[in-house]
């Protein structure tokens, strides 16, 4: 089995599915688990959930399309655990499906702001502290829709091409 003793992890989008599973799962493992969301009562039950496994956890209220709030996350984290050893950047959102023709700009412009100005904005917090300590991984999540791409969602397939690991150190 995996463990994560004397681990600090840090998981973006963790207050609900893959998210929440892995934060949970983080936990289980023996990591100091520090996750996001912008939904402060699903924030408080997945905090419920990953105490359960015996771990530490904090839940912080953020929103990855916002810069402050990305780099204040990083430096609670910090402020808290004194380290980061692995992130898992989840935070995204889907778009409905219909024609792209049909697609309204404003959920063209939420969608590029959570996905990849997001995922831009906490690697670049993630990386300049796993620099600055010498250690550290990075796992972003995505979807096939990246790959293969589906109708009626194109927005959402060039959001989520970021598939990868960086591994610091």
């Amino acid at each position: 089995m995996m463990t994560l003793e004397n681990k600090v992890a840090l998981v973006t989008g963790g207050t609900s599915g893959i998210g929440k599973a892995t934060a949970i799962a983080m936990g289980a493992a023996g990591a100091k688990v520090v996750f996001s969301g912008r939904r402060e009562t699903e924030g408080e039950e997945t905090a419920a959930l990953i105490r359960e496994t015996g771990a530490e956890c904090l839940f912080v209220r953020s929103d990855v399309s916002r810069e402050a709030d990305v780099q204040a996350l990083v430096e609670k984290t910090i402020a808290t655990y004194g380290k980061l050893d692995c992130a898992f950047n989840n935070a995204g959102v889907e778009s409905p499906s219909k024609p792209l023709h049909e697609q309204p700009v404003e959920e063209f412009d939420k969608l590029m702001a959570i996905n990849v100005r997001g995922l831009f904005l906490c690697m670049k917090y993630e990386i300049q502290q796993m620099l600055n300590q010498g250690s550290g991984v990075i796992v972003n999540n995505s979807s096939m829709g990246g790959l293969i791409g589906f109708p009626g969602v194109s927005r959402a397939n060039a959001s989520k091409y970021s598939t990868y690991i960086l591994n610091i150190g």
